[in-house]
């Protein structure tokens, strides 16, 4: 059975949507991706959201509006900077990494994923609870567990023992846990692909995450359609090390991935806000389609399953 392959006129119907509806960070990422288009516009697009205190927020996040810097929005900005390298000395990266060290709760050696104010600005409705100070004092390794990862890409910033402190933290948690919330997983697994991170901590995470995998992640075909942890967010690409075993559920998912895709060229969220904020959640959502375009393209991509690229 010959392998289902992005034809080059649904690839050329994503590119049209990207260009046309998606953000300029998602715009330059796709032409630095597919079209040899230079990194420097990706950082350029990325300015855009980065505040005066040197963190990120200004809907970098689409389901969180608010101006303010977060957590959250800077290491969604730190995944955009790893994938284009970018260099220790630049301003994103220097800013990025000063508002982490401000803003890292020492006595709890985490982030609080965003800022109590995020209420007082439109946003997904699961934000509703970000001033409850009951609900953030429990640890939480979303995402701080990931941010552990960029501090070690640009551990020349870093003074100190704070990243061995928070790798100490993050391990010792992963140690007791008998099952990961899926948010919880996706930053480990940022944390595991740091090209940094020493091989003795690779090799702990390897040895604890393996076994939680099975538990969170949704393999069942069927359910491919459900907001969830599925196949391909675990195994992003063939040289995995958690593809053994799991060959035939993320060709399934590759294959609904290819077959799942909009009229219109996009991949759509599958959430919503519901009733609250419908005019922001429009907007919301096309930023997210953008988001989640470039991601399914970028991950058939690495699988080789677009028609005509290499």
């Amino acid at each position: 059975m010959d392998t289902l392959l992005l034809s080059k006129n649904a690839f050329a119907a994503a590119r049209a949507f990207i260009e046309s509806q998606a953000r300029p960070l998602e715009a330059a990422r796709f032409h630095s991706l597919f079209d040899d288009g230079p990194d420097s516009a990706v950082l350029a697009a990325l300015t855009a959201y980065q505040n005066e205190d040197g963190g990120f927020g200004r809907a970098l996040e689409p389901d969180l509006r608010a101006e303010e810097s977060s957590a959250l929005c800077t290491s969604i900005a730190f995944q955009v900077l790893r994938s284009v390298g970018a260099p220790a000395d630049h301003p994103l990266v220097v800013g990025g990494i000063e508002f982490l060290l401000r803003s890292l709760d020492v006595e709890r050696a985490q982030w609080r994923i965003v800022p109590r104010s995020a209420t007082e600005s439109p946003h997904a409705p699961w934000w509703n609870h970000t001033s409850d100070e009951e609900l953030y004092r429990s640890f939480s390794l979303n995402p701080t567990a990931e941010i552990l990862g960029y501090l070690y890409d640009y551990r020349e910033l870093v003074a100190g023992d704070l990243v061995v402190r928070t790798r100490d933290r993050i391990f010792g948690h992963l140690d007791e846990a008998a099952e990961l919330e899926m948010h919880e997983l996706r930053c480990y697994l940022r944390l595991l692909r740091t090209p940094r991170l020493p091989s003795e901590s690779r090799d702990r995470l390897l040895e604890k995450l393996v076994p939680l995998l099975d538990e969170t992640v949704t393999a069942d075909p069927a359910r491919l359609a459900e907001y969830g942890l599925h196949p391909l967010d675990v195994v992003d690409e063939p040289a995995s090390p958690f593809l053994r075993g799991r060959e035939a559920a993320v060709a399934a998912n590759l294959d609904y991935l290819i077959t799942s895709q909009g009229a219109d060229g996009s991949w759509s969220p599958g959430w919503s806000w519901g009733e609250v904020y419908p005019e922001e959640w429009k907007r919301a959502r096309r930023e997210w389609s953008g988001i989640i375009t470039l991601d399914g393209l970028t991950t058939l991509k690495r699988f080789g399953r677009i028609e005509g690229q290499a």
